[in-house]
């Protein structure tokens, strides 16, 4: 169980970098049928924008903590790919770090293994999160970097 995040005066999560979050854990990013793209040239594959921030002032990429989920006895693979979500991706917090992001837990009301991942999603860095992914649970048919 993690510590509470820190928030802001108005309770919002702020970004930080979790102490209770290890560079082995796994953070997991759902994906959903908008995130996936037909590549004329590379097929079925997903899109960078499966590696964007959500808006906001304190906006980062939504993920989930397995380490939270299996702490609470719940399958990782069916709770990060429960409808409308087809599958995940997956990383390391380490690797997340490593390219100078910061992985933090951000429990949301019917979600209480939500994290975030914050920094610079330039398109670059975007490019390199594609290519450190790896399925957590596959959708058939689509790659993770065409």
């Amino acid at each position: 169980m993690l510590s509470p995040p820190p928030r802001d005066a108005h309770g919002d999560v702020r970004p930080h970098d979790h102490e209770g979050i290890s560079d082995g854990d796994g953070v997991i990013r759902r994906i959903s049928p908008q995130l996936i793209v037909d590549d004329p040239k590379t097929g079925r594959r997903l899109s960078s924008l499966a590696m964007t921030p959500s808006s906001g002032e304190n906006g980062g990429m939504s993920v989930n903590l397995q380490n939270e989920i299996e702490q609470a006895n719940i399958d990782a693979r069916a709770y990060v790919s429960s409808p409308p979500w087809l599958g995940a991706v997956r990383f390391e917090a380490g690797q997340l770090r490593a390219i100078e992001l910061i992985v933090g837990y951000d429990p949301l009301p019917g979600d209480p293994h939500h994290g975030e991942v914050w920094g610079n999603f330039s398109k670059g860095k975007k490019r390199q999160l594609l290519n450190i992914a790896n399925w957590f649970v596959a959708i058939d048919g689509v790659s993770i970097d065409g």
